[in-house]
């Protein structure tokens, strides 16, 4: 039966939920106004009750009317057995001997028949005087109770009840809200904006889901850019080798005419499926936090690559000043990746000129070649963009996410003459 009632509860949604819970604490604080309550206020009734009935005689007589508050009392002495004329409203003089045998004490309490009587007794050598009432006052003071203090706390536990009611419900609607905002995280047709008037933790929550929204649709656009550009890229080397494989089929080029242009597509390709294959590899490496973090002394790095890169433009003089033999955190595959895509971007733009400078807080690559168009400028390290002369542009986004893993910065500006790269 228990796990039954559980797996009820497991199943129900937050509204029936909370509607349970207002309704449970509703039976609970009225079972308490209407049973609770009075049990606990008996024992300060019955301390004032004790409170009159030990004044004495004399003034009882004197200063309350008995019969309208209920007060009898008996006393017995060596002349005999004094009633108080209210006393047979109570019991009649044949009763008079049993409550002097009943009480016992200073103070307490009888039933006879169905009804509570309360007694103060004070006795001496010679008398015994025993001051009696029912239970009118006790009943007369829940009846006030119940006229007076329980409308009024009943009307307070509802408005309460109506108003934890209204607050629950709301609640619930913004959360089933964010919860319809969670249900349709991939739906990039689903455009349900809404902000809370509360600022609060749902709020917070809201907040969290829709920025996570738009960085899924922005993901999914950016992957459905990403294939587009893709397929335009890989597309186009193929077309060529296909093309010139035809031609010289045809014999309208020959073999070796076809076979220069051929192996000149073919690098394209293998350098385009070696950056997707690199962006891939950094993608992985920094969504399972799996980069190793040493440190890399690049002075020989700089050296051999530029030294590769020399035999590519003869044209060029390529300086290289090390003012500083320090390391730099990474490791020496990702550096070698880092420098060889700026190089070979290098080795496209730069007119005569190619200066690498490295002091202790900085690498800068600088060339003479054609500036870069301001309005390009923001975008030459984002993915997948159309860069200078509509080349690829794929390589310089690695090196900005490269040397992100590892807390190092990228920028690039004009100079008076060319454009100069500053690692930082």
């Amino acid at each position: 039966m228990k796990n039954k009632i559980i797996n009820y509860v497991k199943n129900l949604d937050l509204k029936r939920q909370l509607g349970y819970i207002i309704v449970f604490s509703l039976l609970i604080s009225l079972i308490s106004l209407i049973i609770i309550l009075p049990n606990l206020l008996t024992p300060f009734y019955e301390k004032n009750i004790y409170e009159l009935l030990n004044q004495p005689l004399s003034f009882i007589e004197s200063n309350t009317d008995s019969s309208s508050n209920n007060i009898a009392f008996i006393v017995k002495n060596s002349t005999g057995t004094y009633i108080s004329s209210n006393f047979e409203d109570y019991f009649n003089t044949k009763k008079v001997n049993l409550i002097l045998k009943i009480v016992r004490g200073n103070q307490g309490k009888f039933i006879i028949g169905n009804r509570t009587y309360y007694y103060s007794m004070d006795t001496s050598d010679d008398e015994k005087i025993v001051t009696l009432t029912d239970d009118s006052y006790i009943k007369s003071q829940r009846r006030m109770l119940n006229l007076t203090i329980f409308p009024v706390v009943a009307i307070t536990i509802f408005i309460e009840t109506s108003l934890l009611a209204i607050w629950g419900n709301t609640l619930v609607n913004r959360i089933s809200k964010v919860k319809d905002k969670v249900d349709n995280l991939d739906n990039k047709d689903y455009d349900h904006k809404f902000k809370f008037k509360l600022k609060d933790e749902v709020d917070s929550l809201n907040n969290s889901v829709e920025y996570m929204r738009k960085e899924i649709n922005s993901k999914e656009e950016y992957k459905n850019n990403m294939f587009q550009n893709l397929s335009h890229e890989l597309k186009t080397p193929i077309s060529v080798i296909s093309s010139y494989v035809e031609a010289a089929n045809d014999k309208v080029i020959t073999e070796t005419e076809a076979l220069k242009t051929i192996e000149d597509e073919i690098k394209v390709l293998a350098n385009d499926v070696n950056m997707i294959l690199e962006l891939n590899k950094l993608n992985f490496l920094k969504d399972n936090n799996e980069y190793k973090d040493e440190v890399v002394a690049i002075t020989e790095l700089l050296k051999d690559l530029t030294e590769k890169y020399k035999m590519q433009r003869r044209d060029v003089d390529w300086g290289l000043d090390i003012q500083d033999e320090n390391v730099r955190r990474g490791t020496y595959d990702i550096w070698k990746v880092i420098i060889d895509n700026i190089y070979g971007n290098f080795v496209v733009y730069a007119d005569k000129i190619v200066k690498v400078t490295v002091t202790k807080n900085k690498i800068t690559f600088y060339n003479d070649g054609e500036k870069i168009d301001e309005k390009l400028i923001k975008d030459i390290f984002t993915q997948y963009k159309k860069g200078i002369k509509g080349k690829f542009g794929l390589g310089l986004s690695i090196v900005k996410q490269s040397l992100e893993l590892y807390g190092y910065k990228i920028k690039v500006s004009n100079q008076e003459k060319g454009v100069l790269f500053e690692i930082l």
